[in-house]
């Protein structure tokens, strides 16, 4: 018997089983642009730990339409925990603010507007958490990008025809793969 501190339901364990060569080659892809653009700094560990969990989050998100909340919540106390190391409390303080701004934003796009789920609003907040503690702009660039991005995928899908009516796109590779673009833009 094996113990685990996080409950995957069945189809999260069988998408992160099945699909492990390709989370491991969104991490060593996302990662090395990681370790690239941050260096050898203490807030690094925090951006691997980011790094990985969008790698997984991807492939959920891609294939259950779902970024699950075993991965999402234990994430926001880890990822704060690895950010304090630097002890730069300029930039913690700017993460905790920018994750709580957007999440809510996020939180209030999923309850009024439709398009984002709730799952994404907490992805979105963990986007904030990490990107929040590089810089304003650095956020507001991979938000930038996420939006751009699924909205010219979303665009492409009904100009080929291949998007049904009342098909959806799945937000979360955007979102997490906005912010791992503006690591690699802005680095540390």
């Amino acid at each position: 018997m094996r113990i685990s501190p996080v409950h995957l339901d069945e189809d999260t364990a069988g998408v992160l089983r099945r699909d492990r060569l390709v989370i491991a080659a969104g991490f060593a892809l996302a990662g090395g642009v990681t370790v690239w653009r941050i260096g050898a700094h203490p807030v690094l560990p925090a951006f691997l730990g980011f790094a990985l969990l969008a790698s997984a989050l991807v492939v959920c998100d891609a294939r259950l339409m779902r970024l699950p909340d075993p991965l999402t919540l234990p994430s926001y106390p880890l990822l704060a925990a690895l950010l304090v190391i630097p002890l730069d409390w300029d930039a913690y303080t700017r993460a905790l603010l920018a994750m709580a701004a957007t999440f809510a934003a996020h939180f209030l796009l999923a309850l009024f507007v439709g398009g984002i789920g709730l799952g994404d609003a907490k992805a979105a907040g963990l986007v904030g958490l990490v990107l929040g503690w590089l810089s304003w702009a650095a956020l507001a660039q991979g938000l930038v990008l996420a939006y751009v991005c699924v909205g010219l995928y979303a665009i492409g899908l009904a100009v080929s025809r291949r998007a049904q009516r009342g098909s959806v796109v799945p937000f979360g590779p955007f979102l997490l793969g906005g912010a791992v673009l503006a690591v690699a833009l802005t680095g540390s």
